[in-house]
């Protein structure tokens, strides 16, 4: 596509990117929410009778209720649009805050907490792709990191607030972060894919010019006309999960998507976030509650900072240096616990190095965040063409959502049975394997339109389909 008129503007993108961006403050803070909320139930402020096996449900079910979500995600996306399904998503996430303001019972908080997930799936389905399908290139990366930005600011949230303030006041701020979302994304557009591959092309071609900032219609038809041949070349194919998983012009692209998210994941981030303020309590020597103040200053600065580097930097370099710097740092955070743990060290020598937990914990935050931590979302929307890119989000998303439950769930027996050592060295193996895996086959896709990366990855596809007949045929 050729560039903007000088009469554009691109800031209803960027408010658009920032209002949608936003649901990931919510979810930031819902996953984080457990880091101050487990202490106050230990030490009976929150007035809670709830064991540490109910407890460790109660974290684990948001994720697992997100699988319910990715299938409304994906129906709505394609049934009713993008904005729609964006507003939709508010809903779960307002009556499971709702609850867990209002209920002191371990089952129902269990039950809000899927409901919450149920709304957090909706948005990991439907806000990448929107904003994927709204932004210029030369944006698309830098508003794409924005979900970082709010998904770090949420958790600061829980951390700078939560351990200082009531469990109703943890809780009635959760509950204010969905609001403000939900009437912040009353105005924004649809995407203009949407209608186009529905066929409504003056729909289209309104949206267009809304989100370009434009009046120039002769420019409008241009970009339209690039869009929407590849929208209706797209379209010839079907948009089943069939049609995703069996057709092997989608093959590479779901190797990327599924590795990456096996990275993203695995690597424990969640878990981290969820168990964050126990786990400086366990360390020698620092204090959980400004810890994970730190922690959250430091994530929103290194998502922020993550933001501008994709406008300079590539999205392969950033995930190797982010996937080679979470493995160092897991690995340090680690060889604390194992000397702790296993070796029982004299409180003299374990002082002597009660700084590994924070230096490994914060680098592992700053590392995450500029690469593993959201670039993957952003290239499970950019790989896929449209005839499966809502199906494809919705299956990644199912993906995340179980690597997530098993890593949340499995944390506290995993530590419990076999230390807290190797539950880091665990993380740090999936890290490790991640720099040879993104070296060797994720591509990348800065500075190129969603057009010119289908084209990229349709011309490999098929060089692949003719060198397999070409081997059929010399086996007859």
């Amino acid at each position: 596509m050729c560039s903007l008129p000088e009469s554009s503007s691109r800031r209803v993108q960027y408010l658009a990117g920032i209002c949608v961006s936003f649901a990931f403050t919510f979810t930031g803070a819902v996953l984080s929410w457990p880091s101050p909320a487990i202490p106050k139930f230990r030490n009976g402020e929150a007035n809670v009778q709830i064991t540490d096996e109910q407890s460790s449900w109660v974290v684990a079910l948001c994720p697992l209720g997100a699988l319910l979500g990715c299938y409304f995600g994906q129906l709505f996306n394609e049934k009713v649009g993008r904005r729609v399904t964006i507003l939709a998503s508010v809903l779960p996430g307002f009556v499971g805050a709702v609850i867990i303001l209002f209920t002191k019972a371990p089952w129902l908080m269990c039950i809000a907490r899927a409901t919450i997930g149920v709304g957090n799936g909706i948005t990991a389905v439907v806000t990448m792709v929107y904003i994927t399908e709204i932004s210029d290139k030369e944006i698309r990366g830098g508003l794409g990191m924005l979900v970082q930005v709010m998904m770090n600011t949420g958790g600061l949230l829980m951390y700078g607030i939560g351990p200082f303030v009531s469990y109703t006041t943890l809780n009635s701020i959760v509950l204010s972060i969905v609001v403000i979302y939900g009437i912040g994304c009353l105005w924004v557009p649809e995407s203009p894919y949407y209608h186009l591959k529905d066929g409504r092309l003056a729909a289209a071609k309104k949206e267009f010019m809304i989100i370009k900032g434009t009046k120039d219609e002769k420019w409008a038809d241009e970009q339209l006309s690039v869009m929407r041949c590849h929208v209706i070349e797209s379209m010839e194919n079907k948009t089943t999960v069939k049609e995703l998983l069996t057709n092997t012009r989608y093959r590479k692209a779901i190797y990327i998507v599924a590795g990456l998210k096996v990275l993203q994941y695995m690597t424990g981030t969640c878990a981290i976030q969820a168990y964050l303020e126990p786990i400086f309590r366990q360390s020698s020597s620092v204090s959980g509650p400004y810890v994970s103040i730190v922690y959250g200053f430091v994530q929103l600065g290194a998502g922020i900072g993550a933001t501008f580097l994709t406008g300079y930097v590539g999205r392969r370099i950033l995930m190797l240096v982010s996937s080679t710097g979470v493995a160092l740092s897991l690995t340090t955070v680690g060889i604390f616990f194992f000397l702790q743990d296993h070796y029982r060290l004299t409180p003299e020598k374990m002082s002597s190095i009660s700084a590994m937990p924070l230096i490994g914990v914060l680098s592992f935050n700053i590392l995450y965040s500029i690469g593993l931590g959201n670039l993957p979302y952003i290239m499970q929307a950019e790989l896929f063409p449209i005839n499966v890119k809502t199906t494809a989000s919705s299956l990644a998303t199912v993906m995340a959502a179980l690597l997530n439950f098993f890593v949340t769930k499995s944390y506290q027996g995993i530590k419990d049975t076999f230390g807290h050592y190797t539950v880091f060295w665990s993380f740090a193996s999936i890290a490790y394997f991640g720099i040879f895996f993104i070296y060797f086959f994720v591509p990348e896709t800065k500075g190129k339109t969603l057009e010119e990366v289908q084209d990229n990855m349709n011309a490999e596809a098929i060089e692949l389909e003719h060198l397999n007949k070409e081997y059929d045929k010399t086996k007859e």
